[in-house]
């Protein structure tokens, strides 16, 4: 009799989770329109819904026994929302498109509040508003650094404010070698000052080790200032102070009579437009370098530019001078910028290399192009041996040229495939070439797409971040899976499991695979993975429904009852969580006609 009614409760729970492997299969063969999967999973969601209220909640109720009936639905829905919630962190949320947005919402406003909280230990921003705070915290970027890494070198445009919010980083001013760098640590903000002023950064800062940055872009401090009385009236109160006046004359250059000047001309613009025009202007040289042009067609970016793209890099460029016995970059440093030179002599030292003899690069060379276009670390160690003046490009600026520039990226297919990038990750960096053409491809579609390429290095690792993602997505169907198997084999001590559970549960199961599954290959994940994710659940669905029927031999009524709410709360909290905001999220207004398709289909199957 036992092995009769496990094999029974086995069976059903196989056939109500038979259309899970189902979707998955016709998601490799069919890639239905989100409107019609939207369709589809209102569907299932009524006639989940309809079998909750028919077979389970409905006879409890009928019974009397409320009491069981409302700890086990409470019960059953806070289980399925904790588990969800520690699921999702390990990058369950991957398996629908509803708890991915729903948990990326939750983290971006989390992040906002974390964030905004920062923001107020910045002296410009603890006097601002509510509002002020969540404006500026929505344009904040989180960076990290390796250690080594320049977060912006002496020279380059101020464009962000920073703030450490892990790791230390080392503020280093190159024009007194003697001087101790500043060390700044968790929670420390640098870079305002060149901000407000607009003025060029005269420190460098280096990444002293893994730096994990709040970076806020300059344009929407700017955008603050224009709107808000509040943040014009500490900007203004700043310009009144000596850190200020002393940061213009000792940093930027200024004699005392231009700083002063500068300061009152910005606080009238501040206060009667809302603008502060730049104390001082980044060098870049832009006639001398188009001037220059016909020098460099020998540089294979700069070949047979046309006059419009001439003005756009030029509007870019930096011009610097170095030293003599300066570095541009040490070997594997990471690459943030190529080099022009104007004028100088510039040697390229390979530690690696046989021979001890340096490359020599002379007026209009470039290098460090290849490594900032592919994303690797420099290869070799570039070194000024006479005083030398650059044009620098820095790779933010590079990869808003590669957005903006049809013609620019026709030309970096051209410097891919012929200045031998292949042949540099293969020989310079150690990368098998499988993983280089893997690198070629995905360069030429973010060039094709005018997105930021792709950095090599990071072939050499893949994101270590979610890295539980399958095992989590694994263990997120299964939660979702659970209470259904539990509650037919409960069932079928006390009667026979009810035709619209089974059917509601089959039309529920069928879009949330397919939906899922979709998901799943646009993530990159493998045909043969995800077929045996979702056909282990079925088989689990099939042995949970066995163990449901032996577990629960001899239980009293209430505890019956309790298991019922406790399937009914969590299944009823899963529809309410995911399958229906996913299904309005594809389809928008079909979802309530279908929901309530579903719910009847359920209920005429009692009739079969």
């Amino acid at each position: 009799m036992l092995e009769s009614l496990l094999l029974t409760t086995f069976l059903l729970g196989l056939i109500s989770a038979v259309s899970l492997p189902l979707g998955t299969l016709t998601a490799f063969l069919w890639r239905p329109t989100d409107r019609a999967i939207a369709i589809m999973m209102a569907f299932g969601g009524g006639a989940l819904l309809a079998a909750l209220t028919l077979d389970l909640v409905g006879p409890a109720v009928a019974r009397g026994d409320l009491i069981s009936l409302g700890i086990g639905v409470i019960a059953g829905g806070v289980m399925f929302v904790v588990l969800n919630s520690i699921i999702n962190d390990y990058g369950g949320f991957l398996r629908k498109v509803s708890t991915t947005v729903y948990y990326l919402r939750r983290k971006q406003h989390q992040r906002l509040e974390r964030i905004a909280t920062q923001l107020k230990r910045v002296d410009l921003f603890n006097v601002l508003s509510k509002e002020d705070f969540r404006i500026l915290a929505a344009s904040i970027n989180h960076v990290e650094y390796n250690r080594g890494s320049w977060i912006y070198q002496s020279g380059d445009p101020s464009d962000n404010l920073y703030i450490i919010m892990g790791g230390d980083v080392l503020l280093i001013n190159p024009r007194d070698r003697t001087q101790m760098p500043e060390h700044l640590k968790k929670y420390d903000v640098f870079g305002w000052r060149a901000v407000i002023t607009g003025t060029p950064h005269c420190y460098s800062a280096l990444a002293n080790s893994k730096v994990s940055l709040w970076v806020l872009p300059k344009r929407a401090i700017d955008i603050l200032n224009l709107n808000s009385e509040q943040s014009r009236s500490e900007v203004y109160n700043s310009f009144k102070s000596e850190n200020i006046l002393r940061y213009l004359e000792q940093d930027q250059g200024l004699d005392r009579y231009r700083a002063e000047q500068w300061l009152h001309q910005a606080s009238c613009s501040l206060l009667e437009h809302g603008v502060i025009p730049p104390a001082t202007k980044v060098s870049r040289k832009r006639e001398t370098f188009r001037s220059k042009i016909e020098y460099m067609q020998h540089i294979p970016l700069t070949q047979g530019l046309t006059a419009s793209m001439q003005e756009l890099i030029s509007d870019r460029l930096i011009y610097k001078f170095h030293r003599r016995g300066s570095s541009f970059y040490f070997q594997n440093e990471s690459a943030d910028r190529m080099f022009i030179i104007e004028n100088g002599e510039v040697n390229l030292f390979d530690s690696n290399a046989s021979s001890n003899v340096p490359q020599v690069l002379h007026d209009y060379d470039a290098f460090g192009d290849i490594s900032m276009i592919t994303g690797a670390n420099h290869s070799v160690t570039a070194i000024a041996v006479e005083d030398t003046t650059v044009w620098e490009l820095r790779k933010a600026d590079f990869d808003e040229l590669l957005e903006r520039s049809p013609e620019l990226r026709d030309r970096v297919r051209v410097y891919i495939r012929q200045a031998g990038a292949d042949g540099y990750l293969v020989d310079r960096h150690n990368i098998d070439e499988d993983n280089t053409a893997r690198w070629m491809r995905q360069a030429m579609r973010s060039v094709d797409a005018g997105m930021p390429i792709p950095p090599a290095a990071d072939i050499r690792h893949e994101i270590t971040e979610n890295k539980g993602a399958p095992f989590a997505i694994w263990l997120g169907i299964t939660l979702d899976g659970i209470p259904e198997s539990l509650v037919i084999g409960a069932s079928m001590l006390h009667a026979q499991v009810e035709t619209s559970l089974i059917v509601g549960l089959f039309l529920a199961n069928y879009p949330e695979a397919l939906s899922s599954s979709i998901g799943m290959l646009r993530q990159g994940m493998e045909k043969s993975r995800i077929l045996l994710m979702w056909t282990s659940l079925m088989l689990f669905t099939g042995i949970g429904a066995a163990l449901g029927s032996v577990i629960f031999i001899g239980a009293s009524p209430s505890v019956y009852v309790l298991i019922e709410g406790l399937a009914a709360g969590a299944m009823l909290t899963m529809i309410a969580e995911t399958m229906l905001p996913e299904a309005y999220f594809k389809g928008g207004s079909v979802v309530g006609l279908s929901t309530l398709m579903g719910f009847l289909a359920a209920i005429f199957s009692k009739a079969l």
